[in-house]
């Protein structure tokens, strides 16, 4: 009897063992830790789900480097807590999840929990390049865009007029410059600059780029344009008071009525040149230019030597009517080298 009740113990104590053993040990800040992780991972998850194909794979290339480390976490649980009846499953997922609920239930979500947060390390890393690219895209989109615009608008009729106005200003006061005795050097150069210039052209600079930003719905090509007249305006007036300076300093070097009108004529043909560099481009304005320098630089020469030696109405004159003939030769080329010849003049 004392042998049976010892038999009897001896199991009621082994079965208290096991019953021991086998209860979920529930660590409830571990189940939380759990929860909060899956959540996040399911959450990440399906927002991967929904990303367009062609993002997809441009950040699976890009950062999706961190799914090795996740695997390597699949396989560490996997060898590490074996359930038979999760081999049976079919595919490292599927068996990863199976031993994930296992664990669950026996109260000890630790191991999963790690392998998880692996998994929402990797889905941020690509759900962020996500962010990334599609912002990168759409910056790209609105570049191009404002681009096209601002491209089409230089580009049109009255672009070219607008823009060129701009050089063709510069031009004439190299011209003028050019065509002075070296005692004229120092000409018009203490000209205060006008800080209210560089201001307005700061604003319509701001004011036309703002334009060109907006979208679709907001974008008027009319308002746009009328803004970048006003900028060429405000730019082309900045060269104004050096420009009148050394028109005004001419009559002291042999400039009369008579040659004034050989300088207008100068003038209205840098206008017209200038346009048809803007049209065709400067690559393509290039050969024209010095070519029509080679051609008639030796009368140039000639016959500013002759006007330096003797400044007086003729010589000046001559002067005039030698870069008159360069700037035909040029214009003539240009004519044929731009998109559209421009009949004018």
């Amino acid at each position: 009897m004392p042998r049976t009740l010892s038999l009897y113990a001896c199991v009621l104590v082994t079965a208290c063992a096991t019953t021991q053993a086998t209860t979920p040990a529930h660590n409830p800040q571990s189940l939380q830790q759990y929860s909060e992780t899956v959540a996040l991972r399911d959450k990440l998850r399906a927002r991967w789900k929904e990303v367009k194909p062609e993002d997809r794979q441009f950040c699976e290339l890009k950062a999706g480097d961190c799914t090795l480390q996740v695997v390597d976490l699949r396989e560490e649980l996997i060898s590490s807590h074996q359930v038979p009846t999760c081999r049976a499953k079919g595919n490292a997922n599927l068996e990863a999840s199976c031993i994930a609920d296992e664990l669950l239930k026996l109260g000890t979500p630790e191991p999963v929990t790690r392998y998880f947060k692996g998994d929402l390390w990797c889905l941020k890393k690509l759900t962020q390049c996500v962010t990334e690219h599609q912002e990168a895209v759409e910056k790209d989109a609105r570049v191009a865009l404002i681009r096209h615009r601002r491209n089409e608008l230089e580009a049109s009729p009255q672009g070219i007029t607008w823009r060129s106005r701009v050089a063709a200003t510069s031009e004439k006061i190299k011209y003028i410059r050019t065509t002075l005795p070296p005692a004229a050097e120092g000409e018009c150069q203490q000209i205060d600059e006008d800080s209210g210039c560089d201001s307005s052209i700061k604003q319509y600079t701001s004011e036309f780029d703002s334009e060109l930003s907006k979208s679709e719905t907001e974008y008027d090509k009319k308002r746009t344009a009328g803004v970048y007249e006003h900028l060429t305006k405000v730019q082309a007036s900045c060269y104004e008071p050096e420009l009148k300076c050394l028109s005004k300093s001419l009559s002291k070097y042999g400039e009369t009525t008579e040659s004034r009108r050989w300088l207008q004529r100068n003038f209205d043909l840098l206008d017209k040149r200038q346009r048809l560099i803007e049209k065709a481009g400067d690559g393509a304005s290039t050969p024209c230019l010095e070519s029509g320098v080679a051609s008639h630089q030796t009368d140039i020469i000639h016959s500013y030597k002759a006007y330096v030696h003797e400044p007086v109405l003729y010589f000046r004159t001559q002067l005039h009517r030698s870069f008159l003939a360069m700037h035909k030769s040029q214009i003539d080329c240009l004519s044929g080298a731009s998109p559209g010849t421009d009949n004018e003049g």
